[in-house]
């Protein structure tokens, strides 16, 4: 025999906001999950809307860049690229936005690119400052600052719909090397 329920839970604002930001985590990180015969995508959209109608949108955004910051704290760069098996196939074309992205990089000139986010599967318009481009297999990453994030950030080229070249010139850090940003320094390889 099963237990009474002891819901409804009276949670603090805090607490329902780690909450959505676990529920998030785990989506992001296990994929199967099943529980009374229930999916995990049945099991977490259902919770995940409960608690993200109960909280204010602008901390529901915020567990979305919590989450993303944890995602991209816990993966090794090199291991994202190669291992990233979420959409092993480009999106779109490069064809477009390479030279864009290029350009930027050589002219040390902001690009806005318009990107995909397999995260919260959605679209985001961001300002990003590009250092480096590094092919790996049949996709490009791009290392670059992003604006909206104010923190360093991978992306995979062929997950950016557009490309615009903007006025805004930025400073290159000095010390940037993309080699060293994937550690692919080839005496660490061998040893």
């Amino acid at each position: 025999m099963q237990e009474p329920s002891k819901l409804p839970l009276r949670l603090s604002m805090d607490e329902a906001v780690l909450l959505l930001v676990g529920l998030k985590l785990l989506d992001e990180m296990v994929e199967a999950i099943e529980f009374n015969g229930k999916s995990q995508e049945q099991l977490m959209s259902g919770l995940m809307s409960k608690l993200s109608g109960a909280i204010p949108t602008d901390l529901v955004a915020m567990t979305d860049e919590i989450v993303d910051d944890i995602v991209m704290a816990s993966v090794d760069p090199l291991q994202a690229i190669t291992a990233d098996s979420s959409h092993p196939l480009p999106m779109y074309s490069i064809t477009e936005t390479r030279p864009v992205i290029e350009e930027g990089l050589a002219e040390s000139l902001s690009v806005e690119i318009n990107y995909y986010s397999m995260t919260r599967e959605e679209f985001t318009t961001r300002r990003v400052d590009p250092y480096g481009l590094k092919p790996e297999g049949n996709l490009l990453w791009m290392v670059a600052y992003c604006h909206l994030r104010e923190d360093m950030r991978v992306f995979r080229v062929d997950r950016i719909k557009e490309a615009t070249l903007t006025p805004y010139a930025f400073e290159p850090p000095q010390a940037f090397s993309l080699e060293e940003y994937f550690d692919l320094d080839d005496d660490e390889e061998e040893g």
